[in-house]
């Protein structure tokens, strides 16, 4: 009895550390978001979601994760890049965002912990501890990485929205160009246009229209454009537009060829994943059904097996 309320008591300890580090998180974001729309509103609205960034990130820098920065950083400058890479990949930008990335992972890391320790003394066997060992350490393991597996997680996803997108961005930007638009007002307005359908991409067409505004190289941009959202596709897109620059052919004419490509590409990805799901049900009907009945069919027999063994041993 003890021991089940040992295990209960630090279950639930540290689900609410969890929770409690993860909603202060949510809640500091959130805060720094309603600030900014109060202060910049039709301004902010005017340029997209980035005109009250900089005063987000300013909030976020406010807090005790501050002064607890040289314990939750690493001091490999090296390491700090790429983590902030990451994070940049997955949409997490601010200033404080490697901060709030080790302190939620070291938060989650010391919950796992706690429950991996009250639950090998609750279930632990001391002629057989094996058992307990391994799950304490299943549990450590899946607690300490799983920030790192939510962060792959967001970054898929962000890549999927943006691939799955792009082929009506670039419909849409052929038709503004065609209508007389300049490549940087069609940026804006496809991405004013695909706010709803296609929000992670049209907020990277916005960080990019900021940066046209603000008097920035438009091949730099692109580049940038291209490395933050990590898709192939775009990559592509960019270098065709470079190249079209580059050469003096007319960027409609290019858009017109390139879109149709991106669109028989996004149909040919349609079909490969429908012909990969009758694989995927044949492996997991197999998965879920042969071992259970397998089990059921020869499970008796072991059982007997085992209790004969058992008495010729005995007798």
């Amino acid at each position: 009895m003890n021991n089940l309320s040992t295990l209960l008591a630090a279950i639930a300890f540290g689900l609410a550390a969890i929770a409690f580090l993860w909603f202060s998180v949510q809640d500091r974001m959130a805060g720094g978001q309603r600030l900014a729309r109060r202060l910049f509103g039709a301004t902010r609205r005017a340029v997209g979601s980035f005109a009250g960034s900089k005063l987000e990130r300013l909030v976020a820098e406010d807090g005790a994760l501050r002064s607890l920065e040289k314990y939750l950083t690493p001091d490999d400058i090296e390491r700090s890049t790429r983590i902030r890479t990451k994070l940049g990949l997955a949409g997490y930008r601010n200033t404080s965002a490697v901060r709030l990335y080790f302190a939620v992972k070291w938060g989650i890391a010391m919950g796992g912990f706690l429950v991996a320790v009250a639950l090998f003394a609750a279930i632990v066997n001391p002629e057989s501890p094996l058992f307990a060992i391994v799950s304490s350490l299943m549990i450590v393991f899946l607690s300490f990485f799983a920030t790192d597996m939510w962060v792959e997680r967001k970054i898929s996803y962000r890549k999927l929205s943006i691939e799955q997108g792009f082929p009506d961005a670039l419909d849409l930007l052929l038709v503004c160009l065609e209508a007389g638009h300049g490549l940087d007002q069609a940026f804006a307005r496809v991405a004013q246009e695909i706010d709803t359908s296609s929000p992670v991409l049209s907020l990277e067409m916005k960080l990019a229209v900021a940066q046209l505004r603000a008097g920035r190289e438009r091949e730099r941009v692109l580049s940038d454009f291209a490395t933050r959202t990590a898709v192939p596709d775009i990559a592509s897109f960019v270098t065709v537009l470079r190249q079209a620059d580059q050469f003096g052919v007319s960027i409609a004419e290019t858009l017109r060829i390139y879109s149709s490509e991106m669109r028989n590409k996004r149909f040919t990805r349609a079909e490969e994943r429908a012909n990969m799901m009758p694989v995927k049900l044949a492996l997991g009907a197999i998965l879920f059904t042969v071992p259970p009945t397998i089990m059921i069919l020869i499970g008796p027999s072991i059982i007997m097996i085992v209790r004969e063994m058992a008495k010729a041993a005995t007798g």
